[in-house]
């Protein structure tokens, strides 16, 4: 052992020597070797939300109120605490936040929710359009203390959108762009952003015209990664003559058995069996009008889903055939990881819409513990249960359930709030060995 530790000491001392001599210390052999696919868990994951909805083409004012593209009738409600601005949305160090705004008029009327998510890596936005009429603004929020490097990958009709885009978010900042500049004329999206580092946070603002009348505007957060078994709860509306969508995406193609479920069970749903998706292709199916339900998605492959309702309201300045509408967007949730899920009520919330796998007990609860509703489910049915909690509540579901909070207001409009598991997830890294010094 001594003779080991003399001779280590001479070695050194000679690598010193050569270093003295030509002034610099020998480079190392390029090391070849795998790298190491790990993970690391944080202390702690900011969550961030994204602002405010925006008027795509800008503040107008045409000098008659009705056609202005803006409004006066603004109210905006912030959820969560020790919130701080980033760029013009917020982070919160709490375990849930959200964000709810009440449009009154213009060109962006109507309600848009969105419950502010922790960063990540990787995540797909099932939701938004580029078709004429429609503006789909992509706002990227980094809550860390680490810039990241974002690349954004669009999905439509068509299947993958040949352009991407790249883009660097610097530390506690926010960038935001539209799609239509990128990917125009895309009538249904799928959006896959990836980044470096602790990751981002993303959301995309849906908002849409018809002629000179406001058809709806909503956030459109992140559905489950793709996965073989999803559920999307809180669809329909019992709103007359409201409207259901289902947008569908598959990465490598699949085949796949889609249900709609109410209190009462399924509903026919025609030409919903053995559904072929080609990879990367959007797919829309138009969904049967209920009231409260939820979508469950079966596949040979992974998927990623989310269902939007658009209600129509009356117009009360315009031509009598003209029509208004608001729009609502709920992703699809993953819940066969038996995790509880937790979200922060916001301004005008009304109900939760809850699904049951298997026969149970679902209840809500405030931070405190105390029951804020519970329902006892068959297997396979949806309940609507009203609510009455102040906005800034946060309220957690028993595990193995899919629920969404319904926000309702007058004169027809509607959003929706979407649960996030609370507890701290590991991130990627990937660890690759080499040589202290690179060769010159």
């Amino acid at each position: 052992m001594r003779w080991s530790a003399v001779g280590a000491v001479v070695a050194g001392a000679a690598v010193v020597a050569a270093a003295a001599l030509t002034g610099a210390i020998p480079a190392g052999e390029p090391l070849a070797s795998a790298p190491f696919q790990g993970e690391v868990t944080p202390d702690q994951q900011p969550l961030a939300c994204p602002g405010q909805v925006e008027i795509p083409v800008g503040q107008i004012e045409s000098g008659d109120a009705a056609l202005d593209s803006g409004s006066d009738d603004v109210a905006y409600d912030a959820e969560g605490e020790d919130r701080q601005g980033a760029g013009a949305g917020f982070t919160t160090g709490a375990d849930t936040g959200a964000s709810v705004e009440r449009v009154g008029g213009g060109d962006v009327a109507g309600l848009a929710a969105a419950g502010c998510t922790a960063p990540s890596q990787e995540q797909w936005l099932v939701g938004g359009s580029t078709a004429l009429g429609s503006s789909a603004r992509l706002v990227l929020t980094n809550p860390t203390e680490a810039s990241t490097e974002v690349t954004v990958t669009y999905y439509g009709p068509l299947g993958p959108v040949d352009d991407r885009t790249v883009v660097s978010v610097a530390a506690g900042g926010q960038q935001d762009l539209l799609i239509e500049g990128v990917a125009a004329e895309t009538a249904a999206l799928v959006t896959r952003v990836t980044a470096t580092g602790a990751g981002v946070v993303a959301a995309i603002q849906d908002s849409r015209l018809d002629g000179f009348q406001p058809a709806g505007t909503d956030w459109v957060v992140p559905s489950a990664s793709p996965a073989r078994s999803l559920v999307i709860a809180g669809v329909g509306s019992a709103a007359d003559g409201a409207e259901t969508l289902l947008r569908l995406m598959a990465p490598e193609g699949a085949t796949l058995d889609l249900a709609l479920l109410t209190g009462e069970g399924a509903v026919t749903w025609g030409g919903v069996s053995a559904l072929e998706l080609e990879p990367g292709v959007v797919t829309e199916v138009v969904v049967p009008q209920v009231d409260a339900g939820a979508i469950t998605i079966e596949a040979d492959a992974p998927v990623t889903a989310a269902a939007m309702v658009r209600v129509p309201r009356a117009v009360i300045d315009g031509p009598r055939d003209a029509q208004a509408w608001d729009l609502a967007w709920s992703p699809a949730q993953a819940i066969a990881d038996g995790m509880p899920r937790s979200v922060r009520v916001g301004e005008h919330t009304t109900a939760v819409v809850v699904y049951a796998p298997t026969v149970g007990t679902f209840t809500l609860t405030d931070a405190s513990g105390a029951e804020v509703v519970s329902r006892t489910l068959s297997a396979g049915t949806v309940a609507s249960l009203p609510i009455d909690v102040a906005a800034g509540t946060e309220l957690t579901g028993t595990a193995g359930f899919a629920w969404e909070l319904v926000l309702e207001d007058s004169p027809g409009f509607v959003s929706r709030l979407t649960p996030r598991r609370t507890d701290v997830e590991p991130i990627g890294v990937d660890v690759t060995r080499g040589a202290y010094v690179e060769p010159s």
